[in-house]
């Protein structure tokens, strides 16, 4: 959490509003497209290396063989849509830099981390996911360091050579401890439905979180995207040890989930009350300390403060969607969870475009927060009727 904080405070001020702006729209989309193109490779590794132990290298080799297939599938199919997407002005080699940084370079760390979260060795889990940031604030401070004008382009290729050393180091980990990996896509056989259930849910998950700032580049500019897109790097950046504690939490839901309700319940209520308790302080703090972002990032990000305020109260909001929702996959229901996240997101689009147009990136704000609490209150409601189909005619869940 510190280095991705010292690593957007440095890209903010490196790059400037309106290039951070360009970098943030640009992002989104390679974000919210990245879980297609490994369609759902990660949460396969965990689930089955959790259920199967000797079956996580040849999860792996077939992640690793449909990351690469899916990179030149959806990559391609998303450098075509790019004029349509990214915000007008914006070069293409940005645009080829980052799919290559994100869906070739640092999907190595991503599949490892998930050996890793399968096994339930989080030290090494954690050592993938801090060593990815590291080595791109590393790579950011050999630039700003560097007589040359830091640039768009620059600080892009930066971005791509870090994320390659990241995901050579982190499959290398995962190799020596699963032993090698198998190419090819046999293990997907049977599974093809899971992993586009997994895939479509990961990447609606992304589109809900970051579809805002996709559109903000498009209707608004990069200006606007680079401002509303700070204050929310900040919500991102906080939410970070909840993301981490419900993934080390991933492997035991689809466990207990074997087991009955009664055991599945009881681990979440255990994991729920450190998630919300945080939650709710750092959104607190958040509010208190929005100012700060004045003398950290520059006077370019002044509008910035107001939206944290506002905005502060989504970690406290996604945490609340994000338990109901993992409990739902581990019962066998990412089919329903996938259905409540799509209604939602094409909420949010239709939210987006009318408010965005008139309201800028107040209107998108408003937007996250609705869909947000939207999602939270659906996902609960469809997590309790789940629960009553499963028990025995007369009892309640304690």
């Amino acid at each position: 959490m510190p280095i991705t904080a010292v690593y957007f405070v440095a890209a903010t001020r490196a790059l400037g509003v309106e290039s951070f702006g360009r970098l943030t729209a640009i992002a989104a989309v390679v974000l919210i497209a990245a879980p297609f193109s490994a369609l759902g490779s990660g949460a396969l590794i965990v689930k089955y290396g959790a259920i199967e132990p000797e079956s996580t290298h040849r999860w792996l080799g077939a992640g690793m063989t449909l990351s690469l297939i899916g990179a030149g599938v959806v990559g391609a199919l998303l450098l075509m849509l790019s004029p349509v997407l990214i915000p007008v002005g914006t070069g293409m080699a940005v645009v080829w830099g980052l799919v290559l940084a994100d869906f070739v370079c640092a999907r190595g760390a991503d599949l490892a981390a998930s050996v890793f979260v399968a096994r339930e060795e989080m030290h090494v889990t954690a050592f993938c996911q801090v060593l990815v940031p590291a080595l791109r604030l590393l790579a950011a401070g050999i630039l700003l360091l560097s007589p040359t004008e830091v640039s768009l382009g620059s600080w892009v290729l930066a971005l791509v050579l870090s994320s390659a050393a990241s995901g050579t180091i982190c499959l290398l980990l995962a190799v020596r401890a699963v032993g090698r990996p198998v190419l090819g896509l046999a293990p997907f056989h049977g599974h093809w439905g899971e992993a586009a259930l997994f895939s479509i849910g990961i990447g609606v998950q992304n589109a809900h979180n970051d579809v805002d700032k996709v559109m903000l580049g498009r209707l608004d500019g990069p200006v606007g995207t680079g401002v509303y897109g700070a204050a929310y790097r900040v919500v991102d950046t906080a939410w970070l040890p909840v993301r981490a504690l419900l993934g080390a939490a991933w492997p035991r839901f689809f466990r207990y989930a074997q087991e009955g309700n009664a055991p599945l319940f009881g681990f979440v209520r255990a994991i729920a009350g450190p998630a919300l308790l945080y939650s709710g302080a750092v959104a607190v703090g958040m509010i208190a300390l929005a100012d700060v972002l004045v003398p950290l990032l520059g006077e370019a990000y002044a509008e910035s403060v107001p939206l944290l305020r506002v905005l502060a109260v989504v970690i406290l909001i996604r945490c609340l969607h994000y338990l109901p929702a993992d409990v739902l996959t581990g019962m066998g229901h990412q089919g329903l969870r996938t259905v409540i996240q799509v209604a939602v997101l094409v909420a949010n689009v239709a939210l987006n475009l009318w408010l965005i147009p008139r309201f800028g990136v107040w209107g998108a704000a408003w937007a996250t927060i609705i869909c947000e609490t939207a999602l939270a209150v659906a996902l609960w409601v469809a997590l309790a009727v789940s629960v009553r189909r499963s028990l025995p005619e007369g009892r309640l869940l304690a």
